[in-house]
């Protein structure tokens, strides 16, 4: 999954150019044939379009600012899905790991939901930092805890 985030990220830093796969690996510092591999994958699934012969190689076939990250995070790596906790003890009862788990896998993926590739783009580029606004409610007093409002 990473190394096909680094791909789009090198790609959409010139988003009508097209970049040879020895490019794009000597860019993020990968191999090619592994990389070859995630570009075909990016390449059937739409995010990539691969254009042959002089001058060629790959480039983005999507508007950064209109593609959301759930769905490139999807294509690479799911589907995703919240598995709280695995410990056998813990199957079939409620357990205040799981459910937390489960929580934060949701906050994550409504985080992926609401940025876009234009948004990754500007982190890739710019190093901006990344904040995935949480919020820790303890249901039996109803109320939020200061201090545990973010994450960075």
């Amino acid at each position: 999954m990473l190394l096909g985030l680094h791909a789009l990220g090198e790609l959409a830093k010139a988003p009508d150019e097209c970049l040879t796969t020895q490019q794009v690996a000597a860019a993020i510092g990968t191999s090619e044939p592994h990389l070859s591999k995630v570009l075909q994958h990016l390449n059937k699934g739409g995010l990539v379009k691969s254009v042959r012969g002089p001058g060629g190689g790959y480039r983005l076939n999507c508007v950064p600012s209109e593609t959301p990250l759930y769905p490139i995070f999807e294509l690479l790596g799911g589907p995703f899905e919240s598995r709280g906790c695995r410990l056998d003890g813990c199957r079939g009862k409620k357990c205040f790991i799981g459910n937390m788990m489960d929580e934060l896998s949701r906050a994550f993926f409504r985080y992926l939901e609401s940025r876009t590739l234009a948004d990754f783009t500007s982190y890739y580029l710019h190093g901006t930092d990344v904040s995935i606004e949480i919020s820790v409610i303890t249901p039996s007093l109803g109320q939020k805890h200061p201090g545990f409002g973010h994450i960075n």
